[in-house]
């Protein structure tokens, strides 16, 4: 989910910043002064909406996450995340903070009628400091009656239901699903010295006649 919404992202800033630019230098376009444009006002607010929307969506997905996991008595396994994953995380919080943070300047050193936007970037540099500061503590992996829960940056929940195989790839595990489907999520993830155990966790929910463990996954400990 994250990734996705990542992509969304900087896939909207493009045009967002393009428009800002047109703004801010009195581009033309077709013959069309953009920085004359009676409704450019409007357009920054519809920009603005959009990434927010998305930013929302992302932080919704991360909260409600960690608080699943919070409660470790609500699952049959669970854990922290390892150290060298929190790590990786914090590294990854602080570069989409920095990312937000410098768009959001130089949207206003490029024009002060792009607020709108700048706002927005703000938002997201606060929302990551925040999950920075607060939310480590449910940083977990957990194994459910249904699922193995992972939240840390985001939340993603690999179902035992219609699994056919679990394997070990360049540092990733993956579970594989019927028609194709396949979710996966680092392995470090996994505190080094918890690998029996969560192997054993996933073992006795699922039916192993039907679910076929790799011999990277068997050697993981």
């Amino acid at each position: 989910m994250n990734r996705s919404i990542n992509i969304l992202l900087i896939f909207f800033s493009f045009p967002a910043f393009a428009f800002i630019i047109c703004v801010a230098f009195d581009i033309h376009f077709f013959n069309i002064p953009i920085a004359e444009l009676p409704f450019k006002f409007h357009i920054f607010i519809g920009i603005a909406t959009l990434l927010l929307l998305l930013i929302i969506r992302r932080s919704a997905s991360r909260w409600v996450g960690v608080s699943m996991t919070r409660k470790p008595e609500r699952f049959l396994w669970s854990t922290p995340v390892s150290k060298e994953r929190k790590k990786q995380v914090r590294l990854f919080l602080i570069l989409e903070a920095f990312i937000a943070l410098f768009a959001m300047i130089t949207a206003l050193v490029l024009t002060t009628e792009a607020w709108p936007v700048a706002l927005v970037y703000g938002i997201m540099v606060l929302d990551q400091l925040l999950f920075l500061l607060i939310a480590q503590s449910g940083f977990r992996v957990g194994i459910t009656h249904k699922a193995v829960v992972v939240a840390d940056r985001e939340v993603r929940l690999l179902f035992f239901s219609g699994l056919r195989r679990i394997e070990t790839h360049q540092q990733t595990l993956y579970f594989e699903y019927i028609e194709d489907l396949q979710l996966f999520f680092p392995v470090n993830c996994i505190p080094e010295g918890k690998y029996e155990e969560f192997r054993t966790a996933v073992e006795e929910r699922v039916n192993r006649d039907r679910v076929f463990f790799s011999e990277g996954f068997k050697a993981l400990n």
